[in-house]
């Protein structure tokens, strides 16, 4: 009977160790699992970005003579009119828009020219990843920037690489600056992905 109580006191204790011991494994894996998924939770942001965190927008107006539906009813809408020789056709979206200048602001004056036409409110957006494109919204509105008459040089950080040699050429079509303005926003909207027109 004495080594019959030995043996099971020997295992009572054997059992109760095993528990106590799966027993606190189990606990101490519990405890691991909320900082895991804490520590997940927190890295998921991180890996989110939105490419268009940046973005810069300026409002001008284009004068507007026409919109059509292709290309080539704007082109020959174009041809009609003489007085449109410095005109551009703008596509927007799935419509042609002849544009003659860009304007900051309203000009009175400039609504007598044959054909008539009218101020169309635009924003023009920026989410180019090159700082220079970046503010091309804002680079646009500098007057300085076509102005015949400025003698500064132009400081290269503030405009894309490109931009003398493509000013150089669009001067040649005017020197009005709001003509000059149109065609230097045309040749990057066309060229830019992340340059954007919305009404």
């Amino acid at each position: 009977m004495k080594a019959l109580r030995n043996n099971a006191i020997f295992q009572a204790m054997f059992i109760g160790s095993i528990t106590g011991l799966a027993g606190v494994i189990l606990f101490v894996f519990i405890l691991q699992l909320p900082s895991t998924t804490e520590e997940a939770a927190e890295t998921i942001p991180t890996t989110v970005q939105t490419p268009e965190e940046q973005q810069v927008q300026q409002q001008y107006f284009a004068l507007q003579h026409g919109v059509f539906s292709n290309f080539d009813s704007a082109a020959q809408f174009l041809g009609t009119y003489p007085t449109l020789n410095k005109a551009a056709v703008v596509k927007v979206g799935e419509q042609y828009f002849v544009w003659s200048r860009l304007d900051t602001e309203k000009v009175e004056t400039a609504l007598t020219v044959v054909p008539t036409g009218f101020y169309k409110k635009i924003t023009i957006s920026s989410s180019c990843p090159n700082p220079a494109e970046l503010q091309l919204p804002v680079t646009l509105k500098d007057s300085k920037l076509f102005s015949a008459e400025e003698t500064e040089p132009i400081d290269k950080k503030q405009v894309p690489e490109d931009w003398t040699g493509i000013m150089t050429e669009v001067s040649k079509l005017s020197t009005n600056p709001n003509v000059v303005r149109l065609h230097m926003f045309i040749n990057y909207f066309e060229s830019l992905d992340c340059l954007k027109v919305t009404f």
